[in-house]
């Protein structure tokens, strides 16, 4: 017990000693920041609580392993920009607490992003071959729970090749959940990539994908609906981006004028919205909301639909199907397909 604490004391001090990493500029692994599941994508990208999930949910949050069945695995694919390709795959490792009274969950995950083939060519212009770039996370979670509280950690190792260029380090997430005994309430708090980059591309700075998040998960006693907020990057406070060289002003003297962001949209920008419509047992319809990307998908146009997703889960005996899509700027979208299998149940 003495270990939960000291392991929740050093998620919650963790952002006193992170606050001054930047969120933009020189960062490496930002694959890490893409949704690991189509159900995430559809709940607005961010997720940090959840209830009963029906999808593989701790990459998100380490101590969400313990809802994630043995033989439970989960299989994702999203199409990403240009050639690239992104896949995820987590699975419930079969092992099974010591102690009854002690739930405790085990999981693993990889993360794979594929940017494809590219051209090889000398200064001149002549071809001299191809070359791959990719990035990769290989994971270990474990959770326990102790009476209403769970906590959890992942460790992982996350690497990037370009060409005869790599990158490599060793990350870890820490997480907490606290269920509330006899209403469908969660909150969730955690700390994503903590670590050490061990190798970067070279000798230039780069600072890690670093996010503190807070979420609530609710449902209504009788309302078929869950609800979901999520409060990301909470290590920073203002995390807004404004392009220098769009809708700029100028005073009289010709000195452009800095575009001021109010405390409200500086707020907002941390906020994300989903929320799941329980249309049957084995249905479900989704939509989220992430003012982040709506912001900054807005920079150049109106919005359109950056910052909106939606999707819908179907689940048919041993198997799950969930898609999801979700818009960062006002002219392209991305989707994302996961499917989950119980294999204890389809061995049955």
């Amino acid at each position: 017990m003495k270990a939960l604490y000291v392991t929740l004391l050093f998620v919650l001090t963790w952002p006193v000693f992170t606050v001054a990493q930047p969120l933009g500029g020189q960062r490496i692994f930002s694959f890490l920041d893409l949704p690991t599941h189509a159900r995430v994508a559809a709940l607005g990208g961010q997720v940090a609580s959840a209830i009963g999930p029906d999808g593989a949910y701790h990459l998100n949050n380490p101590a969400l392993a313990d809802s994630v069945s043995p033989n439970l695995a989960s299989i994702s694919l999203m199409p990403y920009l240009a050639a690239a390709k992104y896949y995820t795959l987590q699975y419930g490792l079969p092992i099974r607490a010591k102690d009854p009274d002690r739930h405790a969950g085990w999981a693993i995950g990889m993360q794979y992003l594929s940017y494809g083939q590219f051209t090889y060519t000398d200064p001149a212009g002549n071809t001299l071959g191809t070359f791959s770039a990719n990035d990769y996370a290989l994971s270990l979670t474990h959770s326990r729970t102790e009476g209403n509280f769970t906590l959890g950690a992942t460790i992982k190792a996350v690497g990037s090749s370009i060409e005869t260029y790599s990158a490599f380090g060793i990350l870890a997430d820490l997480g907490g959940i606290w269920r509330h005994p006899n209403h469908n309430l969660t909150f969730g708090l955690v700390a994503k990539n903590v670590g050490y980059l061990i190798k970067n591309y070279g000798p230039t700075d780069a600072s890690l994908p670093f996010d503190l998040q807070a979420g609530v998960t609710l449902k209504p006693q009788h309302a078929p609906i869950r609800l979901t907020i999520t409060a990301h990057h909470l290590q920073r406070f203002d995390i807004s981006y404004n392009d220098p060289n769009l809708n700029v002003r100028y005073d009289l003297s010709g000195n452009p004028i800095p575009k001021a962001t109010s405390v409200t949209e500086k707020l907002a920008r941390h906020m994300s919205v989903g929320a799941e419509l329980l249309v049957s047992k084995n249905v479900h319809l989704l939509v989220g909301y992430n003012h982040q990307k709506r912001a900054e998908g807005s920079l150049t146009t109106g919005g359109g639909s950056a910052g909106i997703s939606f999707g819908a889960s179907v689940q048919a005996k041993a198997f799950q199907l969930t898609y999801g899509r979700f818009t960062s700027v006002p002219t392209a979208g991305t989707s994302q397909l996961s499917i989950r299998i119980d294999l204890d149940r389809l061995m049955k």
